[in-house]
């Protein structure tokens, strides 16, 4: 049996984070999360996730500097930014940086599950 994708979810929203566990965690996913930004650099160091979810807007560490931080710590994870900012070029810019594929809330979990599904196959 394979061993389950690990996945982190960063977001300061505690509820998102438990909802999108749950439905990931139904599709087969080995799922962690945390609130805050400079815990997920520490998760990320411990855990080797293969893939990521970002929010942008949090205190402490935002997930612009998460991001630039993380890229260093692991150049291979795969990370994907759901935020409800929805600013002109933000995608561009993202992508730029090291992020994968961006997605406003509220989310299409349909849609990032096979997003998921592409970019970790």
């Amino acid at each position: 049996m394979p061993e389950k994708i690990k996945i982190l979810i960063v977001d300061d929203e505690y509820a998102f984070c438990k909802s999108l566990k749950a439905f990931l965690e139904k599709h087969d996913y080995r799922i962690t999360f945390t609130t805050s930004g400079e815990h997920a650099l520490d998760l990320i160091k411990e855990e080797q996730p293969a893939l990521m979810t970002l929010d942008i807007r949090m205190p402490g560490l935002n997930g612009y500097e998460v991001l630039q931080k993380a890229k260093w710590i692991s150049d291979k994870m795969i990370i994907i930014i759901i935020s409800a900012i929805d600013v002109p070029n933000m995608v561009d810019s993202l992508k730029h940086k090291g992020a994968h594929a961006v997605f406003n809330k509220p989310i299409d979990l349909e849609r990032l599950l096979k997003s998921i599904r592409e970019l970790t196959a």
